[in-house]
């Protein structure tokens, strides 16, 4: 006679085992980005720590369910454009906090947030995957943007968030029409 309670806890195990190997693939993306990021950075320090923590959220999130998973393919996707464009303005040696590198940190975050806006709007996403996504996403970006100066981070986050806010909304409200 095969006992019951082994086979549920060994089915258990596989099953979260499982849900874990599928949540750390995100590992093979984030892990070599993060050491990109924190060669080039001028304050490796709190740029390692920045891919710690999207590592760890990216990772759990994941795991915890199928809206977590989608949360973290959009806030990947849409943070990528400002990470790259502020790693782009450090290397062509634009000046932290200089009127020209606001401008274009301010542009690449609204046209990520119009993306991501989009995205989310079309999907009909909650505010769990809002909030997850909007952290995933500002968090890459803050890996690029920690040398850009504080002013451009924070005119790059406020214009993400805003723009998606406003293209769900409009996404939204099409599609009642």
């Amino acid at each position: 006679m095969v006992d019951q309670e082994l086979l549920h806890r060994r089915a258990l195990r596989a099953y979260e085992l499982g849900r874990l190997r599928m949540s750390s693939r995100v590992l093979f993306f984030l892990l070599p980005l993060g050491a990109v990021c924190t060669m080039l950075s001028t304050n490796p320090k709190a740029c390692a720590s920045l891919a710690l923590l999207v590592v760890g959220l990216a990772v759990t999130l994941r795991w915890l369910d199928r809206r977590g998973v989608q949360a973290v393919d959009v806030g990947l996707k849409s943070g990528m454009l400002p990470l790259l464009v502020s790693i782009a303005l450090m290397q062509v040696g634009c000046s932290p906090n200089s009127p020209l590198c606001i401008t274009i940190c301010v542009l690449g975050g609204s046209l990520a947030g119009v993306w991501m806006g989009y995205q989310l709007g079309y999907g009909r996403a909650g505010l769990f995957v809002w909030l997850a996504t909007a952290s995933v996403a500002l968090i890459i970006a803050a890996l690029g943007s920690l040398d850009v100066g504080l002013v451009a981070s924070i005119g790059l986050s406020t214009a993400y968030i805003a723009t998606g806010a406003i293209v769900a909304a409009l996404v939204r409200l099409r599609a009642a029409i």
